[in-house]
């Protein structure tokens, strides 16, 4: 079996490696990189592992744009010193949440549950066959992502009322406070953090333009080339700067916009 560890501590990624070989003699680790930039181009250049164990927060970045920018198939086990990131590792690859500081009882509770996994998925399955594991793997995942959210409930002058996702144009984070904006320039305050709806949006509708926006394809007005490789990006609602995606996530952006 082979594991690609995600870990910017190396304390903590040595640490890991050892839980992880003494559980299992048979595990190969593949690589323990720090950076999104790394596990990109890791990922685009060889096979996948079977398993990645991944920290959440990395040296630039959170890993879930790991996911987002590289081909990832295989189970997740994240372990993290934040909890607040629970639901949205579930909706990507996630199959387990491991809080830091961990111990070896549970780096093998982990490992015993991706053996759990292989074996229940397997056991209607001719060996001839010679099944992907990933297959069974990613469809316990689906079962796991959130719903897609339709609307959302917002509250103006202690009233409460649904705002359609149809009638939204981006959602914005200032303060610790996420403001929702309506294409009629209308906005709201909601009790959600940006990870957590991005988790709940329609991927094909919204994209993570940064760790401050998310924003609806239908309200993209136009984007131009900005310094260092990044883009400039305006929306048909005015904003009060551009907003900035990363040379990291260009090509995925503009990728994006020619899949709708």
């Amino acid at each position: 079996m082979t594991v690609l560890i995600l870990e910017d501590e190396a304390i903590t990624a040595e640490e890991l490696q050892h839980y992880i070989t003494s559980i299992d003699p048979n595990v190969t680790v593949l690589a323990s990189l720090e950076t999104i930039e790394e596990a990109v181009d890791f990922l685009k250049t060889h096979e996948s592992p079977d398993l990645i164990f991944s920290d959440i927060q990395l040296a630039d970045g959170l890993s879930f744009e790991v996911f987002e920018q590289a081909p990832v198939r295989c189970p997740v086990i994240f372990c993290t010193a934040f909890d607040e990131y629970a639901i949205q590792a579930f909706s990507t690859n996630g199959i387990d949440y491991v809080l830091k500081p961990f111990d070896r009882k549970a780096i093998e509770g982990s490992l015993n549950k991706f053996h759990a996994l292989q074996t229940y998925f397997q056991r209607d399955t001719p060996a001839l066959a010679k099944p992907d594991l990933n297959e069974p793997l990613q469809r316990l995942i689906e079962q796991l992502r959130p719903s897609r959210r339709s609307s959302f409930l917002v509250n103006y002058r202690g009233k409460y009322f649904p705002v359609s996702v149809a009638d939204i144009a981006y959602f914005y984070t200032e303060n610790d406070v996420v403001w929702l904006y309506k294409s009629s320039g209308e906005k709201f305050a909601l009790e959600y953090n940006l990870d957590q709806l991005e988790s709940l949006l329609d991927p094909s509708q919204f994209f993570r333009a940064n760790r401050q926006y998310i924003i609806r394809y239908d309200a993209i007005r136009e984007f131009e080339s900005y310094f260092n490789r990044k883009l400039a990006v305006r929306l048909h609602l005015p904003t009060s700067e551009p907003i900035i995606i990363s040379k990291a996530k260009a090509s995925e952006f503009m990728h994006w916009l020619e899949q709708r």
